[in-house]
C-alpha cells in the first residue's frame, strides 16, 4: 500500500520509521486550535482566599460552576495555584469535583475571566467563575496538584508545581463544579484555563 500526502502542490510519499510506523507531525497543537475557536478563557483570583482544612463546601479558593440548567460543558485545560504564605502544617492541594446537584453553587462573587483569543471579558451565563462561593456539598478530590510546605517565602512555601495541564480532557457537566481544596487551611492564589462548548 502506498500512502501519499500533499506537500505544497505535489503528492509525496509519507515517511515511515524502521519498524513501519507512520510518522506524522501536527501543524498546530490542540490547545492552539481550541483558542482559535474562540471559546477558551483564562482566569486567576485577584486576592488570596483562605481555604478550609479538608474537602469543604465553604470558601473554595476559586470555583468554576456549571449551573444545573446549563446547556454547556466546560473543558479543563489547566488548573494551578500558589501560596505566598507559609502553611501552618504540610498540606495536600487538590483539584476537586463537586458532584451533580440540582441546587446552584451560591455565587457570592464572580471572578474576572478573559477570552484567550480576543481578550474580551467572559460573559457566559451557564458556566460561572467565582472567587467567593459556597458549594451545595463537600466535593471530591480528583487530582493532586502539589504539596504546601511550612517554609517561609524565602525557603519555599510549596513543592512545585501546584498545577497540572489537563489538555481539555476533564469535562464539567451541568450541575457540577471544580474548585481548589486543601487538606490544611491555606492562603492561595489560583488560576484556571477552560473552554466552554455546547453540551
Amino acid at each position: 500500500m502506498l500512502l501519499e500526502g500533499l506537500v505544497g502542490n505535489s503528492l509525496k510519499g509519507l515517511q515511515v520509521d524502521k519498524d513501519g510506523f507512520l510518522l506524522t507531525k501536527p501543524q498546530d497543537s490542540e490547545y492552539a486550535a481550541a483558542v482559535a475557536r474562540g471559546n477558551v478563557y483564562i482566569t486567576a483570583n485577584q486576592t488570596t482566599v483562605v481555604t478550609q482544612a479538608g474537602l469543604s463546601a465553604t470558601t473554595p479558593a476559586l470555583t468554576i460552576a456549571n449551573r444545573p440548567e446549563s446547556k454547556k460543558v466546560a473543558k479543563l485545560w489547566y488548573a494551578g495555584c500558589q501560596s505566598l504564605v507559609a502553611w501552618g502544617a504540610g498540606s495536600a492541594v487538590w483539584l476537586a469535583l463537586g458532584d451533580y446537584s440540582a441546587s446552584r453553587v451560591t455565587e457570592t462573587t464572580t471572578n474576572p475571566a478573559r477570552n484567550a483569543l480576543t481578550a474580551q471579558p467572559y460573559r457566559d451565563q451557564d458556566v460561572q467563575v467565582l472567587s467567593v462561593s459556597t458549594l451545595p456539598a463537600a466535593p471530591n478530590a480528583v487530582a493532586l496538584l502539589g504539596v504546601g510546605l511550612t517554609g517561609a517565602i524565602t525557603v519555599g512555601t510549596s513543592s512545585p508545581p501546584l498545577g497540572r495541564w489537563f489538555g481539555g480532557a476533564l469535562w464539567l457537566p451541568r450541575g457540577s463544579s471544580w474548585s481548589f481544596q486543601t487538606s490544611t487551611a491555606g492562603t492561595l492564589f489560583c488560576e484556571f484555563i477552560f473552554e466552554v462548548v455546547d453540551a
